[in-house]
C-alpha cells in the first residue's frame, strides 16, 4: 500500500512563510507519529509467538493481580478517596439495580469463566483442531486478559472509590468496599473479547467478525450485570470496558503481528518556496 503526503508552501513572504514552514515541520511529525501505530491489517498476518515470553508475561500479569487481592487489605487506604458518585452514576444505579443484588452477581461470575472458555473452545475449531495453533492463540489472549487483572489490581487501591451497596448503606465493612475503580470482571471480559477476536483476525479465521460480536456482546451484559449487582457504577463500568478493549486489541497488534515491509521517501516538491513530498510503503 502506498500513501503520499504533500505538503508545501508556495510563493509566501513575510510572515506567512516561517508559519507555514512551521506547519509543514509538524504535519510531518505527526505524520511520522500515525505511522508508528500498529496498522489495521486489511488481510491475515503472520501471528507470531514467543511462548516462552509470552507465558512469562501471562504469569507475570496474574500474579500481580493475585498479589494484589492477597494484600487488599493492606493495600487500601482506611477510607475512601472518591466516595461520592456524580449524578450520572446515581442515576444509572437508580434503573439498573436489581432487586435481588446477589443473583446478579453470581450470573456475572458464571459468564465471566463462560466467555473465555467458549472462545477458546470455539478458536480450537476455528483452527481446524490444531492444538498447538489454538494453544498460541489462547496464550496470547490470555496474556492481553493478565495484564488488564493486573491494570484492575493496581487501580483499585490507587482510586479507591466506594462501592455503590456501601455508599447506599453509608458505611464500609471491608477494605472491598473501596475497591470500585475499575470492574475487574469487566475489564477481563473486554481484553478476552478484543484479544480472541484480534487473534482470529490476524490468523485469518474467517469466524473473526462473529467472534468480536459474541464476545463484546457477553462482555457488555456481564458490564450490566456488575451494575444490577450494585458493585460498580457506570463509570466504573466504562472506563473497564475502555482499558480492557485497548488491551485486548493492542496487545495482539502491538506484540504479535507479523512484521510488514515498510519504505519511506522525502524529497522536495518541485517548483514551490519551501515543500516535501513524503511517500510511504507498508
Amino acid at each position: 500500500m502506498v500513501h503520499q503526503v504533500v505538503i508545501s508552501c508556495t510563493n509566501l513572504t513575510g510572515r506567512g512563510a516561517p508559519r507555514c514552514a512551521l506547519m509543514w515541520r509538524a504535519s510531518l511529525a505527526l505524520a511520522l507519529c500515525a505511522a508508528s501505530v500498529p496498522a489495521w491489517p486489511e488481510e491475515a498476518q503472520p501471528l507470531t509467538v514467543d511462548v516462552p515470553v509470552t507465558a512469562a508475561v501471562t504469569a507475570g500479569g496474574f500474579a500481580l493481580w493475585g498479589a494484589g487481592e492477597l494484600a487488599k487489605g493492606e493495600l487500601t487506604p482506611p477510607s475512601c478517596r472518591w466516595c461520592e458518585p456524580p449524578a450520572l452514576d446515581r442515576h444509572a444505579r437508580a434503573v439498573v439495580l436489581w432487586s435481588d443484588p446477589s443473583a446478579a452477581g453470581l450470573l456475572s461470575d458464571v459468564l465471566l469463566v463462560a466467555l473465555p472458555a467458549s472462545l477458546a473452545a470455539a478458536d480450537y475449531l476455528f483452527a481446524s483442531r490444531d492444538l498447538r495453533t489454538a494453544s498460541e492463540d489462547v496464550l496470547v489472549s490470555m496474556e492481553a486478559i493478565s495484564l488488564a487483572a493486573a491494570a484492575t489490581a493496581v487501580a483499585k487501591p490507587a482510586v479507591a472509590r466506594r462501592r455503590p451497596a456501601a455508599w447506599a448503606a453509608g458505611v464500609r465493612t471491608s477494605p472491598d468496599d473501596d475497591r470500585a475503580f475499575f470492574s475487574g470482571h469487566v475489564a477481563t471480559a473486554f481484553a478476552a473479547a478484543g484479544a480472541f477476536g484480534t487473534v482470529a483476525h490476524l490468523r485469518g479465521y474467517p469466524e473473526w467478525r462473529a467472534v468480536y460480536a459474541v464476545g463484546f456482546g457477553v462482555a457488555t451484559t456481564i458490564g450490566y450485570l456488575r451494575m444490577a449487582a450494585d458493585e460498580h457504577w457506570l463509570t466504573d463500568v466504562a472506563a473497564a470496558a475502555a482499558v480492557g478493549t485497548a488491551l485486548g486489541i493492542g496487545v495482539p497488534l502491538l506484540f504479535h503481528q507479523g512484521k510488514q515491509e515498510e519504505t519511506w521517501t522525502v524529497t522536495p516538491w518541485p517548483g514551490v518556496t519551501a515543500g516535501l513530498r513524503l511517500r510511504m510503503t507498508f
